[in-house]
């Protein structure tokens, strides 16, 4: 695994929205953080699996925040499960607010890859005036999922009476990435819970029809960026939400022969360097 430089990760927690602790990785740069980006991960993911990505921005000098979502990694509740994608959000917006308190005049954007993209969509859609921007790599806003029209019809079913029995979450983890020790680490990692019940898995078919509706309304700066040989999502469907994205500071970049998972493959640095020169350009209005 890549390794930029040097530097100071700790491991804490936060309260989240309705008072629960929740897992929390900082990554601190050598000198004085230029703004504060928080990472979301992805499906069945946790924030370790971002630690490429957290070392990389804190190298470059910003402070970085990377939680463990509710119902993944270090969640002590169910795994797999929540009631509502509401509950995710305003975790986040807690955090959020956490970040702004502890780093009194920095910017702060937030930056989603695959579910945390469709998650970060969800939260800027409710909250885009409390944060300076946003980052989206390869976003949940149209899945591939191997999850057949019967299953996902039983889901339904199930979700309206609440079965918190978890299914697979129709994750191809061989299909993540070009990078076999990429592919090897998540299928290996044992905090990785690639299970969902239904609940979850519907609320996830109705945010992402929720997130495209949300473009036209979301005017804050933006940053989307997809691989073009994705074979998790659906590229044109990020393509549709960047094009109908009411922003007039909004930026799309692409990259062929990348996959879904790009940041350890062969010419995925690409994707972490454009996403710095990005933020660099957005450090607006700091005291």
């Amino acid at each position: 695994m890549k390794r930029w430089s040097p530097l100071t990760m700790e491991e804490r927690e936060y309260p989240g929205y309705d008072g629960s602790k929740l897992f929390l990785r900082t990554w601190k740069p050598d000198s004085e953080p230029k703004a504060v980006v928080i990472l979301v991960h992805g499906l069945g993911a946790h924030s370790g699996l971002l630690s490429p990505v957290g070392e990389y921005f804190a190298s470059q000098g910003f402070f970085v925040y990377a939680p463990d979502l509710r119902g993944y990694g270090h969640w002590t509740g169910m795994k797999g499960h929540v009631d509502s994608f509401d509950e995710i959000v305003e975790d986040i917006d807690r955090l959020v607010q956490l970040a702004r308190e502890e780093h009194s005049g920095l910017n702060v954007f937030v930056w989603g890859h695959s579910f945390g993209g469709l998650v970060t969509v969800l939260y800027v859609a409710a909250h885009q005036h409390e944060i300076d921007g946003f980052i989206i790599i390869n976003p949940g806003l149209g899945e591939r999922l191997k999850l057949s029209s019967a299953i996902r019809l039983i889901l339904r079913f199930l979700s309206k009476i609440n079965l918190k029995k978890p299914f697979s979450n129709g994750l191809d983890l061989d299909l993540i990435s070009r990078d076999p020790e990429t592919v090897r680490r998540n299928k290996e990692d044992p905090m990785r819970f690639d299970f969902a019940t239904a609940r979850f898995a519907t609320e996830g078919f109705e945010s992402i029809l929720k997130a495209h509706r949300s473009a036209a309304e979301i005017a804050i700066p933006a940053l989307v960026q997809q691989s073009e040989e994705d074979l998790i999502v659906v590229p044109e469907k990020t393509k549709e939400f960047y094009d109908n994205l009411a922003s007039a500071d909004k930026t799309w970049r692409s990259y062929e022969e990348l996959y879904h998972e790009p940041f350890l493959e062969e010419g995925g640095d690409a994707v972490l360097k454009d996403a710095v020169e990005w933020l660099e350009n957005h450090l607006k209005g700091q005291s």
